[in-house]
């Protein structure tokens, strides 16, 4: 670590910097504050279901990415299915045992979405 450690922290602030100067939100119909509720409420979901903290990062990592990149205009529904969604993917990849389908469904969701649509 004390060979490349100096790296690493220039590299990571690096891409900090870069995220801090892009506006993902800025050709969406989301506020800031409206992200920063969604994301608390993640806090809570994944708390709630017991998922890791890598889950949540990675979940929040994903939506933000996802903002970024798309290219139609997003709405505040939209913003909540795609949280659904990003703490569906990022259970999957960071633990043991991950959320399924029906909970997410009927106890996050709340049962306004369907298979297709998650």
């Amino acid at each position: 670590m004390a060979d490349y450690g100096a790296d690493i922290h220039t590299h990571l602030k690096k891409l900090e910097t870069n995220t801090k100067q892009v506006h993902f939100l800025g050709k969406h119909q989301i506020s800031p504050d409206y992200r920063a509720k969604m994301i608390d409420w993640m806090v809570e979901v994944l708390t709630t279901f017991k998922t890791s903290d890598q889950a949540f990062f990675l979940s929040v990592n994903l939506l933000d990415r996802y903002f970024k990149e798309s290219d139609r205009v997003l709405s505040g529904p939209d913003l909540h299915l795609s949280g659904i969604v990003t703490m569906f993917i990022a259970s999957k990849y960071e633990d043991v045992i991950p959320l399924l389908m029906r909970t997410v469904i009927n106890k996050i969701g709340h049962s306004k979405f369907e298979v297709p649509q998650i």
